[in-house]
């Protein structure tokens, strides 16, 4: 039975177009943000979204964790867009799809855009710093029924391939960049077969957190992180978590990557039936200044946001 199972896992590599995701949006408190397509760069002008050359929805492997590519997808290039968001609000991420073979985690990590006048605009990604804000555990909740069981992609694709994040409540106002990134792990058990699928988008958090906003010549941090890691360090290709079989019987998943900030607030993975209905297009915002914002596209006339530094 293993190694049938193993054989339609190899199969499901080669012949599952499908296999292939993306971010499509996020919704805040209602609002949607597009992601960005790579089907249609020039389509979409407003996309909060990092850019990539992935335009086979593909993954980053293993032997790429040392590559710039493990950060925002291959190529990624930052959007000029952020999604206004607040301390504490809920994320809902949506991808267009997710096949039900590719079992693993569901990641998130947010890194400030500090010393900037353009927010997350022109970024150097070398150069962020991420923190680890959930890790959906626990990614492996049972197996019933035998291997490989039911992961946290699996909640993921029953909730309309959604996840919902939770940002932390005490996070410094100014500009972010989210990575939130699928592990598939249906071909881990060969070399350099887990596959990683890092999305990129540009968040501005306009609500001040718990102390004053450090902007301008000093770090942009979340609150009680001194500094987080560059994405190159998050995982190696030896990890357990993404070394595995997991066609055979498990009794334990070891999540890749750094610990959950302390201050982080995930949503458990038996609370990701919450979502917020879609009401209107959300306006993504232009970082103008290090404090301040406009409404993107009407960035020359509309009347500028900012908090005070």
């Amino acid at each position: 039975m293993a190694k049938a199972l193993r054989l339609l896992a190899a199969c499901a590599l080669f012949s599952q177009t499908l296999a292939h995701s993306r971010i499509l949006y996020l919704v805040i408190n209602g609002q949607q943000y597009k992601g960005f397509n790579p089907h249609a760069p020039n389509a979409i002008t407003n996309s909060i979204g990092w850019s990539t050359s992935a335009d086979d929805d593909g993954f980053v492997p293993p032997s790429n964790y040392s590559n710039l590519d493990i950060i925002c997808h291959r190529d990624g290039q930052p959007a000029k867009a952020h999604a206004p968001v607040k301390a504490g609000d809920k994320i809902q991420v949506q991808w267009n799809g997710w096949p039900q073979s590719h079992k693993g985690p569901v990641l998130s990590y947010l890194a400030p855009c500090a010393n900037t006048t353009d927010g997350c605009a022109s970024v150097d990604k070398s150069k962020l710093s991420w923190t680890k804000i959930d890790d959906s555990s626990p990614v492996l909740l049972d197996e019933k029924g035998g291997p490989p069981g039911r992961w946290a992609t699996d909640v993921l694709i029953a909730q309309n391939h959604t996840w919902l994040l939770g940002l932390p409540s005490d996070l410094e106002p100014g500009p972010y960049v989210l990575r939130h990134e699928l592990i598939a792990l249906h071909y881990a058990n060969v070399k350099d077969g887990a596959q990683n699928y890092p999305q990129c988008v540009n968040l501005w958090v306009e609500a001040p957190g718990s102390k004053a906003a450090t902007v301008g010549n000093e770090k942009v941090v979340i609150a009680g992180q001194k500094e987080g890691l560059p994405a190159t360090a998050l995982y190696k290709s030896t990890d357990p978590g993404v070394v595995i079989d997991i066609w055979t019987a498990l009794s334990t998943y070891v999540i890749p990557g750094p610990t959950v900030a302390p201050e982080a607030k995930p949503v458990p993975v038996t609370d990701q039936r919450s979502k917020s209905a879609i009401t209107a297009e959300g306006t993504p915002v232009v970082v103008t200044r290090a404090t301040a914002t406009v409404p993107l596209p009407n960035s020359k006339t509309a009347t500028a946001t900012a908090f005070n530094a």
